[in-house]
């Protein structure tokens, strides 16, 4: 059935006295709930009389036809459990009714997250981004530092082509996601770049950043020690944020003490990350409307853990799957006298 959002009897009867007050009482029916509806809050009933629960759903003006699939697992949609889904129309936190059509009897009601904001037409259903693999990945290292990302997006997000775009978002709670941000600072798990006094390495990092910029700091020893380079990197504004993830980080910390530096991989990131597909992408974009995606598929490597410090290189590369990763260019070594050669990388994660 997936993750699911545990529901107490408290919160049942509250939707139950919810769907009353809008006119599509339960009572009177026979009916009673065999499960929990994932990642929202609601449940999963069955309905002795969901003839007539479908007949008072489409009298009611309270209510709009409506039939879309839960974002991420929806075990309904998994199952191929057919529906008519009905929402309430011009509220947040909608109440969404559906009954199933090859199921005989079954029904579900949920509470629509406040960020899906009102539900005004079909067009208007759970925020897309909810189902991008993009944010996904991005809200997933999120809540890894214990913040829950859904709860601070007002209305859609602007999701890139990219983890290294990100997400771009107006905040629903600006105050909140700072602090909690501050948090992770304060458990050692991030960096901020400093606005006044003197200016070192890290803070010349966030030169390119919008708003207050923050840094995931990479472990270099210790138990906290990863293979993974990649870091997240906050740009945070009262109006709009962006969260995203480098592909190499520039923060590495220590696990002795806790002091941070530049990574040996800051180089790599600037001409990459930062010039070719952040500040050139962004001018060619604007200026005679090349689509980000072009530039998404050429890179340029400077010495990094991947090449071993051992070469600069630059070319073509393509994810025609998700866990592969195809690259065509050229490559020269720095330290071993083989000059410049073409090269073909094919590279596979399991």
């Amino acid at each position: 059935m997936g993750a699911a959002t545990r529901i107490t009897a408290d919160q049942g009867n509250k939707i139950r006295l919810r769907l009353r007050a809008a006119g599509l009482p339960l009572e009177g029916m026979k009916w009673w709930i065999t499960g929990d509806v994932p990642n929202v809050l609601g449940f999963e009933f069955q309905c002795a009389q969901s003839e007539r629960l479908l007949t008072m759903a489409e009298n009611n003006r309270k209510f709009g036809a409506n039939s879309v699939s839960l974002p991420g697992k929806d075990p309904w949609r998994d199952a191929r459990i057919e529906s008519l889904g009905y929402s309430e129309i011009g509220v947040y936190d909608y109440l969404h009714l559906d009954i199933a059509t090859n199921r005989d009897g079954l029904c579900r009601v949920y509470v629509a997250p406040h960020n899906w904001g009102k539900w005004r037409n079909a067009l208007s259903g759970p925020p897309a981004h909810l189902s991008n693999e993009v944010y996904l990945a991005v809200a997933k290292r999120v809540a890894a530092l214990g913040i829950k990302l859904d709860d601070y997006i007002e209305g859609n997000a602007k999701v890139g082509g990219t983890t290294l775009d990100g997400v771009t978002f107006n905040p629903a709670n600006y105050k909140e996601l700072a602090a909690a941000v501050q948090a992770a600072k304060a458990n050692g798990n991030v960096v901020e770049g400093k606005k006044v006094g003197p200016k070192d390495g890290i803070d010349l990092s966030f030169l390119a950043t919008s708003g207050t910029g923050f840094r995931e700091i990479s472990w270099n020893n210790g138990p906290q020690a990863t293979l993974d380079f990649s870091a997240l990197h906050f740009a945070l504004s009262p109006v709009s944020c962006n969260i995203h993830i480098d592909e190499f980080g520039v923060v590495i910390g220590s696990a002795d003490d806790g002091s941070v530096s530049l990574s040996a991989n800051s180089l790599h990131h600037i001409a990459n990350e930062l010039i070719l597909k952040t500040i050139i992408k962004d001018f060619l974009r604007q200026k005679i409307g090349l689509p980000p995606k072009y530039i998404d598929h050429l890179f340029v490597a400077l010495p990094n853990p991947t090449n071993k410090f051992n070469q600069v290189e630059g070319g073509v590369e393509f994810r025609p799957w998700k866990s592969v990763k195809i690259t065509a260019g050229y490559a020269c070594n720095l330290f071993e006298d083989e000059g410049c050669r073409k090269n073909f990388t094919f590279t596979k994660n399991w």
